[in-house]
This record gives structure tokens, C-alpha cells and sequence, in this order.
């Protein structure tokens, strides 16, 4: 088959688009423009085809969808410099473009793969997230948070609506955090996600996101959070074993770029998909518990315990994926930590970097 990858030079697409060729298919990969700095991305590799464009042009998006046999719509704003307009615009109407073009050029399609996101459990009424047990797809929020989230829960209702309506054979996947091996690590070889010159950074900046979207910054509690946080780095880095407002350590369910792609693969394969939304996300649940004292040792770095004002407790349940599709995660956090250091030694590994996202060419 000819599929179209919008994103396909982005984290999860470049290595997505490496599975589809060693399946045999043929691959048309739609980049955004001012996403130069990857536009090269897969030049390497024979039966791609790179096309640019913009998701908020409709003719552009007819001239990346026209002949194609499958889309995996992976593209959308994400942690670049857009604000809640154009996440609109992009997220949400970019959707609309695609699926617009499918149903005027693609009567046919074998299948529509729309990349939704574990945003859609959230409220936008709490300052994070606390599910005691295991999330299921039945359990999508009120209320997802502004920009990114709301954007891509518009897109994937979407998504089902042309299904239902216009019989576009549409599979949602609903990604947990994704983590690209080559991106867990900071300069020095250590894992982000448990120093505490991190939280340093995020909490003592009041232009960052976590602070910015704080519910209620009045509030003594978080205040008081916020000040011990802040209050105990001394300049030397430590790792930080995160508590959550009520004492309880951090637990977050991430799924590796591997991991990822494998499961969107499957949603080409099997008829099972069509008219579905899947949680889809790794073997990697970390548990600061278990994690910062382990990694410590590993790292010969102290750490300390403090509580954290954003709420961070969660595991997605798989059992619907793992039934439907016959999806099996393979990378834990030993698998994601080894990875990050072979990339860092400068060894071969099966990832493909994220590499910098809107450079120059």
C-alpha cells in the first residue's frame, strides 16, 4: 500500500515509517515547512516520498492525500511556538482538512489512523491527574485542558463522527507520554524526569507551564509546596523523588517511540481497529518510589523527597489493545535507559532520533 504519514519526519513518525517499509509498503511523508531542521530526516531510505505543506491549507492537504491507500495523521502543533488560535487551527480544523480530502479523493481507503493522546481522561478543573486505578477507554474527562489536549480530543471526535457518518474506516490511538530514548538523558547522562534541578527550574519560572496552570496559586498548600521546593536546592544536583500534594509518590505510565510505533502498525493490520479508540503506551510505568532510590545508587547522586503541586498518578489499561490487536509493549524503563546510553556512547540502536525540532535546514 501507498501511506501517507503526516509527521513522518517527527518523533513517532520517522519511526513508524521504518516499520511500514520493512512491511513493504511505500510511504509519503507530509512535513511542515518550518519543521526544516528534520525535513531530511528519511531522505536515506528508499520508498519515501516527501511532500510540504501546511494542515491549514486545503490544497495542500489534497495534494498529500490524493493516491494514497492509508493516512496515519501523526502531525499537529505540539511544544512549538503556537498559541491557542493556532492550535485551533491546526489541531483541530488541520483534522478536518484531512479527513475532508479522504472523503472527496480516497472513497476507498483501507484505514485512517488519527493520533489522539491520554489528554483525553484529563479535567481541566485539576491541577494534574490521580486515577487509583488503571485508566480505561471508557473513561474520557469533561473538560481537557486548553491547548493541545482540547485541540486533539476536537480532532479525534472528529475522526469518529466521518467514520459514522461517512464511512471513513478511522482508528484513534490514544498515546500515553512518548519518550525517545536519545531525549532522556540531560548533557551530564542523567535522567530528566528525577533531578531536581528540573523541578528547580519549572517551579522557581512563572512563565512555565506547570506554574502557569496552577488552579488556584492563592492556595497555602501549594504555596507552601512551592516554597519548600525551592528552598531545599542548594546548587549541587540531586534527584528529586516527587510526592504528590497528598504524600503519595509519583506514578506515570509512558510508552517508548518503539513501542509506539509497533502499535500503530497494528492498526494498518487487523479489521479489528476500524471504528475504535485504543490506549496505547509501553511497558514503561515509572514509579518514583521504586526509581529514584535505584537510580541514586546507579548515579552516586543524594536525593531528597518533597511534594509537588502538579498532580501526577496514573497507569492506561492496555487489556483492550492487547485483546483487539494482539499488542505487546517491550520496553520498560531498563530497556529506555539502556537505549539512551547506547545513543549516548554513539552506538547503532533501533531508534530513530527526534533530533531538533524547528531549526533551519
Amino acid at each position: 500500500m501507498k501511506i501517507l504519514v503526516t509527521g513522518g519526519t517527527g518523533r513517532i513518525g520517522a519511526n513508524l515509517v521504518t516499520r511500514l517499509l520493512d512491511a513493504g509498503h511505500t510511504v509519503r511523508s507530509f512535513v511542515y515547512p518550518a519543521d526544516a531542521s528534520r525535513a531530511k530526516k528519511l531522505d536515506a531510505y528508499d520508498g519515501v516520498e516527501t511532500v510540504f505543506g501546511d494542515l491549514r491549507v486545503p490544497e495542500d492537504v489534497d495534494n498529500a492525500v490524493a493516491g494514497v491507500d492509508a493516512v496515519y495523521h501523526l502531525a499537529a502543533a505540539f511544544q512549538g511556538p503556537f498559541d491557542n488560535r493556532q492550535y485551533l487551527d491546526i489541531n483541530a480544523m488541520g483534522t478536518l482538512n484531512i479527513l475532508e480530502s479522504i472523503r472527496e479523493l480516497c472513497p476507498n481507503l483501507h484505514r485512517f489512523v488519527y493520533a489522539s493522546t491520554e489528554g483525553v481522561y484529563w479535567d481541566a478543573r485539576v491541577n494534574g491527574r490521580y486515577f487509583e486505578r488503571p485508566i480505561s477507554e471508557d473513561m474520557v474527562g469533561k473538560y481537557p485542558n486548553m491547548a493541545y489536549l482540547m485541540t486533539k480530543w476536537l480532532g479525534e471526535e472528529l475522526a469518529m463522527v466521518y467514520h459514522y457518518q461517512y464511512g471513513v474506516p478511522t482508528c484513534a490511538m490514544r498515546f500515553s507520554t512518548v519518550i525517545e530514548p536519545s531525549e532522556f538523558l540531560n548533557e551530564a547522562g542523567l535522567p530528566r524526569h528525577f533531578l531536581y534541578s528540573s523541578a528547580y527550574a519549572t517551579y522557581s519560572n512563572s512563565e512555565s507551564y506547570e506554574v502557569k496552570d496552577i488552579r488556584d496559586k492563592n492556595d497555602p498548600d501549594v504555596l507552601d509546596m512551592i516554597e519548600t521546593l525551592l528552598a531545599i536546592w542548594d546548587g549541587e544536583e540531586k534527584l528529586l523523588l516527587s510526592l504528590n500534594p497528598n504524600g503519595v509518590p509519583y506514578r506515570q505510565h509512558f510508552g517508548d517511540v518503539r513501542d509506539i510505533a509497533d502499535g500503530l502498525a497494528l492498526a494498518l493490520e487487523s479489521d479489528a481497529a476500524v471504528g475504535e479508540a485504543f490506549n496505547l503506551a509501553g511497558a514503561a510505568i515509572f514509579d518514583w518510589a521504586e526509581i529514584v532510590p535505584m537510580l541514586a545508587e546507579r548515579c552516586n547522586l543524594p536525593y531528597v523527597e518533597a511534594r509537588v503541586p502538579f498532580i501526577n498518578y496514573f497507569e492506561l489499561d492496555l487489556t483492550k489493545i492487547r485483546t483487539a490487536l494482539g499488542f505487546q509493549p517491550r520496553h520498560d524503563f531498563d530497556s529506555i535507559l539502556a537505549a539512551a546510553e547506547a545513543i549516548r556512547r554513539g552506538e547503532a540502536t533501533d531508534v530513530i532520533p527526534t533530533g531538533v525540532m524547528f531549526g533551519e535546514a
